[in-house]
């Protein structure tokens, strides 16, 4: 149960990190398609500190997403950089 707890966060970690990309002004990978992709990374994120919630304190789950979020913000721009422009 545990485990289950703990990848459905961090898949919405994830799908909290690919919104908060899309709805940066430069980013590379496709241009915002829906209406306002910041408050759907806002709800994802919550979403995610709510689920890691149910197996650790509030605080300790506030930054083990913020933990979470911090290297796939530097991966996302990273992938998309090392797929290249030409």
């Amino acid at each position: 149960m545990a485990a289950f707890i703990h990848s459905a966060a961090l898949a919405l970690v994830v799908a909290g990190a690919a919104c908060l990309y899309v709805a940066s002004p430069r980013q590379l990978l496709t241009r915002a398609r829906w209406r306002r992709p910041g408050l759907l990374a806002a709800a994802f994120l919550l979403a995610a500190w709510m689920v890691w919630r149910i197996r650790l304190e509030s605080s300790t789950a506030f930054f083990t997403a913020l933990a979470a979020l911090m290297p796939l913000l530097i991966a996302w721009s990273s992938l998309v950089g090392l797929g290249g422009r030409k």
